[in-house]
């Protein structure tokens, strides 16, 4: 017995359009679980390897006379040697003179250093800097003041290159 088209249960266009929905929907979830982005990203500069956690104004006994002291938080994964590094301190975008040429605590007490009265810390007393450890900075007081922007710059020495880049409101 013959059916008239009208009751055929099947029908191309429809069939096309949901595989393709379907294709898209594959396609998407494929790029979500790889971790591919889907449009690119432009970075705005160096990663924040080292980064700003703390920036003090008060000295120990807590009255208010601008130490400037900065602590120091290694957020990176990779484990540096601290004399393949040095940092520069910028207050409103205007270089310091604070000289760091070394992040190791131990030859930057020998080292000339202008700016800076102590380097010291768990990442800084040995030769590595390793992840999660702190560096504490004591600059000379009166560095910066609430409301400055502080940036620290890090630096290898070997490539000259800076290999981090860190900013905090004071």
């Amino acid at each position: 017995m013959n059916r008239p088209r009208s009751e055929e249960g099947s029908c191309q266009v429809h069939g096309v359009m949901l595989l393709v929905a379907i294709t898209i929907i594959l396609a998407l979830l494929l790029l979500l679980m790889l971790h591919i982005p889907l449009w690119p990203t432009y970075s705005k500069g160096p990663p924040e390897i080292f980064a700003i956690t703390d920036l003090k104004h008060h000295c120990e006994t807590g009255r208010l006379n601008y130490d400037s002291r900065v602590t120091i938080m290694h957020t990176g994964t990779a484990i540096y040697r601290n004399d393949d590094l040095r940092a520069e301190i910028f207050v409103n975008d205007q270089k310091t003179h604070a000289n760091i040429v070394t992040m190791n605590a131990h030859r930057f007490i020998s080292s000339y250093h202008i700016g800076v009265q102590r380097l010291w810390g768990i990442g800084s007393t040995g030769h590595y800097w390793y992840p999660g450890a702190p560096v504490y900075l004591d600059l000379t007081d009166g560095t910066f003041r609430p409301g400055d922007l502080v940036r620290l710059d890090v630096y290898h020495k070997e490539h000259g290159r800076i290999i981090s880049r860190s900013e905090m409101i004071a």
